[in-house]
């Protein structure tokens, strides 16, 4: 009997200890009021997860109950089994006077999450220039890392496009050279979000702008495979390398050109990017990948690589900038083929205004027919298809060859009939037959 009677009392004190939260829970301010001034609340009581009455009402945005509960003395450092405080759900709701309140409440400013997450970082990451000031001006290490990936409230900051917080941490003595376990520092991740006003306060602060990752990749290389455009330029005002090229010769003016960024594209060559690099020559150009793909030939160049994405505006704009557009790729194809890839009919036809080489064949025996044929991943449906046969239709009216067998005996009618492009296989048997001729390999369906 004594144990059941133990039982029961424990049982009858956690119901009592709980009230106060499941007060605060439901948002029952005269219950709490009540509870506090009756003196039956334990008010630093956890439930099963360790939260306190103080940490579910920040949680819940309760500030009236939060203050409430401090005034009643409430632990400003209590912690929940994740190691989630007081202080580090006010910086996660940018509540700055709840960061006040609590600071002067006694809450340790360097209070940190279970996975090193500290205040300052979260605040930061929320962009509370106020709350970072509070943190940071009580005591917060401004260059503490989170546990897993070793990131510090700048690079949240950053991250995040928070360029007052970051000048305000910068200006409190924040580390700009810091580098995450994988190597990103703040300038990287504001490069990545296109943060450009953060890059530049970076950049002001010394940031290196060819600071490189490990795989060797600058921040001006990640800002461009991101389409940050505006980050990217700030790197180039700040310093970044405008020629840098990787391993296959890529270089940032070939990805601002198939992107058709044509601002980042004059501001490169601004900066003294070649306007005609080339990329690296490769073995088996043209061979066969996985998934139906085909290597690209090496010396590819920008106008090249916007050619072959349709791109208008980066074509016109690099052509103004002095590119050659009678410069040829490694397998024999130039800017005619390249543009003819694209399955648009304005990139062709710009091409063909500077490059009128309808004869040209690449080394494995490809023609522009064959190109037009292969050079879209969405030939299959209509839309694409009618694009297809529209630049099927302008070259054949520049005398184009229509059927002829590449390196492997297939003709132009083969690689339509096989992907399928059922449009371009009608078109190009019509096409041919009106020539007075018939295809050497007829469709097979």
């Amino acid at each position: 009997m004594r144990g059941v009677w133990l039982l029961a009392a424990a049982m009858a004190a956690q119901a009592a200890e709980s009230r106060l939260i499941d007060a605060v829970k439901r948002r029952d301010p005269a219950a709490v009021k009540a509870l506090l001034l009756g003196g039956g609340a334990a008010i630093d009581a956890a439930d099963p997860s360790g939260g306190t009455a103080l940490g579910w009402a920040i949680r819940l945005g309760d500030r009236d109950t939060a203050q409430r509960l401090l005034a009643a003395g409430a632990n400003a450092r209590a912690v929940d089994e994740y190691g989630e405080s007081p202080l580090t759900l006010a910086a996660q709701n940018g509540d700055v006077a709840m960061v006040r309140h609590l600071l002067k409440a006694g809450a340790d400013p360097k209070a940190a999450r279970g996975n090193g997450e500290t205040a300052l970082m979260i605040a930061a990451g929320a962009g509370s220039a106020e709350a970072v000031e509070l943190l940071a001006s009580a005591g917060a290490d401004c260059d503490a890392a989170e546990k897993s990936k070793g990131q510090t409230a700048l690079m949240w900051a950053a991250a995040e496009g928070h360029s007052e917080v970051a000048r305000l941490l910068i200006a409190k003595g924040a580390n700009v050279k810091a580098a995450s376990n994988s190597g990103f520092t703040a300038l990287t991740f504001a490069a990545a979000s296109n943060a450009a006003a953060a890059a530049q306060a970076l950049l002001e602060a010394g940031a290196d702008p060819n600071k490189k990752l490990p795989d060797g990749t600058p921040a001006l290389s990640v800002a461009v495979s991101n389409r940050a455009s505006r980050a990217a330029i700030a790197l180039l005002d700040g310093g970044a390398d405008a020629s840098w090229a990787d391993a296959s010769g890529n270089t940032a003016l070939h990805g601002a050109a198939q992107a058709g960024d044509t601002a980042l594209v004059r501001k490169l060559v601004s900066k003294g990017a070649a306007v005609d690099a080339k990329t690296a020559s490769v073995g088996d150009a043209g061979a066969r990948l996985p998934g139906g793909f085909r290597r690209t030939a090496g010396g590819q160049t920008p106008l090249f690589a916007a050619a072959r994405a349709g791109q208008i505006e980066a074509m016109l704009a690099l052509l103004e900038l002095g590119a050659n557009p009678k410069a040829k790729a490694q397998d024999g194809g130039g800017f005619l083929m390249a543009a003819v890839g694209s399955a648009k009919v304005a990139a062709v036809e710009l091409a063909y205004r500077h490059d009128n080489d309808v004869s040209v064949v690449t080394d494995s025996g490809a023609t522009l027919m064959h190109a037009s044929v292969t050079g879209t991943a969405n030939g299959a449906t209509p839309e694409a298809q009618e694009r297809v046969c529209e630049v099927i239709r302008f070259l054949a009216s520049k005398g184009a060859a229509l059927d002829e067998r590449n390196k492997t005996g297939r003709t132009p009618i083969d690689l339509a009939d096989t992907l399928p492009i059922d449009k371009a296989v009608d078109l190009l048997t019509e096409l041919i037959v009106k020539s007075g001729s018939k295809p050497k390999s007829p469709s097979k369906r």
